[in-house]
């Protein structure tokens, strides 16, 4: 093994990237959620409510693209 395949590691890249992406798509309902996130309860009810607007976008693109 070379020093540069120490440097990237193909799996762990993947899912880093997973997480970064939800975590900007999160970022991009923030103007709502800073509003109301309150409590624990509220913040995470919001989340949700970003998951369910975000979620049909991303399946709509990925079938559109098939």
């Amino acid at each position: 093994m070379t020093r540069d395949d120490e440097l990237l590691d193909e799996l762990l890249y993947k899912e880093r990237y997973s997480i970064e992406r939800t975590n900007a798509w999160i970022d991009s309902y923030r103007s709502v959620l800073n509003r109301f996130d309150t409590t624990q309860t509220s913040w995470e009810g919001w989340n949700y409510i970003a998951f369910i607007l975000i979620f049909p976008k991303k399946i709509r693109k990925r079938e559109k693209s098939r």
